[in-house]
């Protein structure tokens, strides 16, 4: 079980890497003034000085980060027979539930702050 966990990660790094190599070799390479400035989301800056972000931004990517690891460590619970790693898949489902009900709480609360004060 654990051998063919280990061939996937294997073939799957060896793809990545031979994409990025892949990308090199084929994309054209001509840095010019457009492309090295900076920009915001595909625009041009809108000003000198940034604006403050909104809280909500981070916590969706938050809550994306925990959702893709969560997805991550449940793949190495596939492999798993014994029902100690089901008890211990359970648990970490059960943990992960509970931290996305506690970051969303806690987005709603400070939304309700922004918008009282």
């Amino acid at each position: 079980m654990i051998d063919t966990f280990i061939i996937y990660t294997v073939a799957v790094s060896i793809s990545v890497f031979l994409l990025y190599l892949l990308g090199i070799s084929l994309a054209p390479y001509k840095p010019g003034g457009i492309k090295n400035e900076h920009f915001e989301c595909g625009l041009p800056a809108s000003s000198s000085t940034p604006k403050k972000a909104n809280f909500g931004f981070f916590i969706y990517a938050i809550m994306f980060i925990v959702a893709d690891m969560t997805g991550l460590f449940f793949v190495l619970f596939v492999y798993a027979t014994d029902k100690h790693s089901l008890i211990m898949a359970s648990l970490f489902a059960i943990i992960i539930a509970l931290a996305i009900t506690l970051a969303m709480r806690e987005h709603q609360r400070i939304e309700l702050d922004v918008k009282n004060s």
